[in-house]
């Protein structure tokens, strides 16, 4: 893996495939790294023809975190009833920004971009703001952040804000609360595989021992207000992926994007959660290569 620094920001970046060949920009969820798109996901594109980048969002993994910590998840909200993002808090615009600049550093011109959860958002404001920039745009369990649709249950937000067991001192129940949540949100007809997660979560913490700073993404997003015209504004080829059963972002989620981005495609997948199951992969990347 590679540092880069740009803007003051350091962004850690890793590379499959062969430069020469189209390029697919990775960008994850709410406060995870890019582990999440697991290497046989990347290995996949690869064999697909493309040039895959991943990279960890700044306050994730290994690259910059911003120098302000939260007592508790009520800090949150005194911090957006301000209403603007000032130093050292950011939007989504801001993560969207370091997204081209990774780019530019790679002497990309344009590439397809695929986001999940969060990166959906950051996706879309990508396919919007810097048009010439982007080639197809895939949109995994996410939304446009439209207030009017079914919001996440207020027991799944609970959970997933609830602070978790320092992992150094108490490995076994940070683990525990870690899979407990996975398995809250996960697809209903497919199993979550146990060992993969807790390899994945032991590989963030011999990567960084700092945990990813969570609850400043969670600000960058209440900074970043529901605005129609972003969708609007989205012309290329687009995919919507979407679980029927997902308890973060409900199917609505995924109905409202599709019908706010013109000639989008949308993959709706019957028990699918708030995952990428590996199971789903090649039906994932099968209607990726047909938009």
């Amino acid at each position: 893996m590679k540092k880069v620094q740009i803007n003051n920001i350091e962004l850690c970046y890793q590379t499959f495939g062969q430069s020469k060949h189209p390029a697919i920009l990775l960008l994850s969820g709410l406060g995870t790294a890019l582990t999440r798109w697991t290497l046989p996901f990347c290995q996949q594109l690869v064999e697909r023809g493309y040039y895959v980048i991943r990279y960890d969002q700044r306050d994730t993994g290994c690259s910059s975190f911003t120098p302000h910590s939260f007592a508790h998840t009520g800090e949150v909200m005194d911090v957006l009833q301000k209403g603007k993002a000032e130093a050292p808090f950011y939007t989504l615009y801001d993560l969207a920004a370091d997204a081209i600049h990774l780019l530019d550093y790679l002497q990309i011109e344009k590439a397809h971009i695929m986001g999940r959860s969060m990166g959906g958002i950051v996706g879309q404001l990508l396919a919007s703001t810097y048009a010439n920039r982007v080639l197809s745009l895939t949109l995994i369990m996410t939304t446009s952040l439209n207030p009017i649709l079914p919001q996440t249950s207020p027991e799944v937000m609970q959970q997933m804000m609830a602070p978790l067991p320092n992992y150094f001192t108490d490995k076994e129940q940070h683990i525990q609360a870690r899979l407990a949540f996975l398995q809250r949100i996960g697809s209903t007809d497919l199993p979550l595989n146990e060992q993969e997660e807790i390899q994945l979560i032991e590989e963030d913490f011999q990567r960084n021992a700092k945990p990813n700073n969570t609850l400043l993404h969670v600000c960058a997003i209440g900074f970043t207000p529901y605005n129609p015209e972003i969708t609007a504004n989205i012309s290329c080829p687009t995919l919507i992926v979407h679980g029927t059963n997902d308890p973060i972002f409900p199917q609505e989620h995924s109905l409202d994007l599709h019908a706010a981005i013109f000639h989008s495609k949308l993959l709706l997948i019957e028990h699918m959660g708030h995952d990428l199951h590996p199971a789903r992969f090649q039906k994932v990347l099968n209607a990726f290569s047909q938009i």
